[in-house]
């Protein structure tokens, strides 16, 4: 913590004596230690379901409620869209195996609406915490790495500052995708619109080009923050895992340029029309041999290096 601090007094001194554009500094910083343009988008997706237990299982066994871990807030009736400390999640330690902790954590908060994943049925939950941990697991070998070979305190400065790199604002984005599947799909009015005729839609892992689903398939999407505008009853769209592609520059500026801030039914009304990517949610729900087949291809099919950077960025957050 303390060189991080001195390479900050620095850094602001310079500043104040020669003008510096920070945000081209750590593109440069973030480069040099093997950092992709989509450094914000792979870390967000990796801390949005973290809760305390799993930093201590996977990172740093000594983490506290203090964490400064942010992460989405698994409920979906709160406020507050991102938490800034990834809160412990109570597994119930009755059970030894990891497997049966998370099962536990899914099943005890099963007729819960507004837990964790908006439209998830309990087996797609179990799945995506199953495949976070995959994720973690890996992150962890790189992050091992990270401790006999750690980075420079300029790159940490950079990695951990998540206003700056745009960390918070794809936490936002992908908090209010969770929450209303398809909102940035460019048809959020239409699906709505169609909900009312009956349709379903399921949030995805990814963007998706699937066929839209024909007159009378199901929808039970019915979330959101009391005061928020909800989808129409029967609506029904599923969270994705993310884009097949990876976005283009000019929607990460969007995004890094959007204002996440003001009433909930005001920030949504914006983000469907002004953050519109095509994702539209899952193709096919986790209930045939196909439908596993189409989630593991989106699980196994995110490249490594979203790993590594996430690790950096749990070496920078816990250790700097």
């Amino acid at each position: 913590m303390l060189k991080v601090q001195v390479v900050l007094v620095a850094l602001v001194s310079y500043c104040l004596a020669v003008p510096i554009d920070t945000t081209n500094f750590c593109k440069d910083e973030l480069k040099a230690g093997g950092v992709t343009e989509f450094f914000a988008r792979n870390v967000a997706h990796r801390l949005h379901s973290i809760s305390l237990e799993d930093i201590q299982k996977y990172f740093s066994a000594g983490v506290t409620e203090e964490n400064n871990i942010p992460t989405v807030n698994k409920d979906l009736e709160s406020g507050d869209r991102v938490l800034d400390h990834a809160p412990p999640t109570g597994y119930d330690d009755i059970f030894t195996t990891g497997a049966l902790k998370y099962l536990d954590l899914i099943l005890r908060n099963m007729d819960k609406g507004h837990y964790s994943i908006t439209n998830f049925s309990v087996l797609e939950k179990i799945a995506h915490i199953l495949h976070m941990n995959e994720l973690w697991s890996r992150a962890s070998t790189h992050y091992q790495v990270l401790l006999l070979q750690p980075p420079t305190p300029e790159t940490c400065l950079c990695v951990s500052n998540s206003d700056l790199n745009g960390i918070t604002q794809e936490l936002n984005l992908l908090a209010l995708k969770i929450k209303y599947p398809g909102i940035t799909s460019g048809e959020y009015e239409k699906l709505k619109e169609m909900a009312k005729l009956g349709y379903d839609i399921d949030y995805s892992y990814g963007k998706l080009d699937a066929p839209q689903p024909p007159a009378g398939y199901d929808i039970d999407y019915s979330l959101g923050k009391r005061d928020a505008p909800l989808p129409p009853p029967g609506y029904d769209i599923d969270y994705s895992y993310g884009k097949t592609e990876d976005p283009s520059a000019s929607f990460q500026k969007k995004v890094m340029e959007f204002d996440f801030s003001g009433e909930e039914s005001e920030v949504v009304e914006r983000v469907s029309k002004e953050l519109v990517d095509g994702d539209k949610g899952m193709a096919l729900h986790l209930d045939s041999e196909a439908g596993w087949a189409y989630w593991k291809e989106k699980m196994t099919s995110m490249k490594e290096v979203g790993n590594y950077e996430f690790a950096l960025f749990m070496y920078c957050k816990l250790n700097q």
